[in-house]
């Protein structure tokens, strides 16, 4: 029989948005936690009166010390958006406190949603994130890529993305996925000068998909 292990702490993957895509496993966890860690969105969709809140916001440091002063006498999950695996406030907690200490619950990401909405796989998608700064990738660093899966909402990232479309040329369709999974949600195929135009929301994945991939 595999040996199991007892955490203290739990990484809890989200989803995209909506409570529907919140795993089974992530909704125990968070019933059987005293402290909540999260941002202001996660915890005013998740926590009860009965949880301890931490507030996950600019200052990371001041969170992951209230999370060491309650670590070694609370249950406590730390919610994450869309999978902890992918570009999310994950790191710098297993950075602290060690992969040891966390039992890591998987969630559905915003990727993994935006390419099941327009039915397709994405075994070969390469994935940028522009979500908290312009990424130090040129466009020749990605030409050779297959699909490609932006995490948009910085407010230069738009423009970076739609120059980036513009080398990369006609080859690639322009497809923009906004808050996925709630009731505002877009998926909308545009041009590059289109594109341009959009005020997109923060909560956004650009896909530039290979000419193919419809086929």
């Amino acid at each position: 029989m595999a040996k199991t292990q007892s955490h203290k702490m739990t990484i809890v993957g989200c989803g995209p948005g909506s409570p529907d895509y919140l795993t089974e496993a992530g909704r125990r966890a968070i019933g059987n936690a005293a402290v909540l860690v999260g941002s202001p969105d996660l915890l005013d969709r998740y926590a009860t009166p009965a949880h301890e809140q931490i507030r996950f916001g600019s200052d990371i440091e001041s969170a992951l010390e209230a999370i060491a002063s309650r670590f070694e006498n609370e249950k406590i999950a730390i919610l994450v958006s869309g999978d902890p695996g992918l570009c999310s406030l994950a790191r710098p907690v297993i950075r602290r406190f060690g992969r040891d200490a966390f039992e890591v619950l998987p969630g559905v990401s915003s990727v993994q949603l935006a390419f099941a909405r327009l039915g397709l796989d994405w075994l070969d998608t390469r994935i940028v994130s522009a979500h908290k700064g312009i990424p130090d990738l040129t466009p020749e660093d990605l030409a050779g890529s297959g699909n490609i899966a932006i995490l948009a909402g910085h407010r230069h990232s738009q423009s970076w993305i739609a120059d980036l479309a513009d080398t990369l040329g006609n080859e690639r369709f322009l497809v923009v996925c906004e808050d996925l999974s709630l009731q505002s949600e877009k998926i909308r195929h545009v041009s590059v000068p289109e594109f341009r135009r959009l005020r997109i929301s923060t909560r956004s994945v650009v896909l530039l998909l290979k000419e193919d991939v419809f086929r």
